[in-house]
């Protein structure tokens, strides 16, 4: 059996734990479904937080999920401005194109699990960047640091 490399080996086992905590926390047995929130999470959290900050981010996500938060980005974009709880769980739900569980669900699932295995203050920090209008979509624990 050809020898595996290892941090390959290390990326396809972080991405299945973070799809089965969002399948989890989605409550389904889908993980298409939990793909797919993710998928359309990141990429708004990344264009709703400018060039220099979707890096920072982007450098503690696991391998595999770093390509899904990086699917599609144009860095010459400006950050996107929403400004209200609606327009950015619209564009949640526009991001992919068959998201099959509402947008705020999706939304909270995945900030939780970046939350979980991602430096706490680097998540406080993106969280800081939302409008108080959503930011509780963060979990609490983001919002304390």
């Amino acid at each position: 059996m050809p020898r595996q490399v290892d941090v390959l080996s290390k990326t396809v086992q972080q991405t299945n734990i973070w799809l089965d905590e969002v399948t989890q926390l989605l409550e389904t047995d889908d993980k298409e479904t939990a793909y797919q929130a993710l998928r359309a999470v990141l990429m708004c959290v990344r264009d709703r937080i400018g060039v220099d900050n979707a890096a920072h981010l982007a450098a503690q996500l696991p391998v595999l999920i770093r390509g899904v938060f990086y699917d599609g980005f144009h860095p010459a974009a400006e950050p996107s401005k929403e400004r209200s709880r609606e327009a950015f769980l619209a564009r949640i739900q526009g991001a992919v194109t068959h998201l099959s569980v509402d947008s705020e669900k999706a939304a909270k699932a995945v900030l939780e699990v970046m939350a979980r295995h991602m430096d706490p203050h680097e998540i406080a920090k993106v969280a800081s960047m939302f409008p108080a209008e959503f930011r509780d979509l963060w979990p609490d624990s983001a919002r304390l640091h």
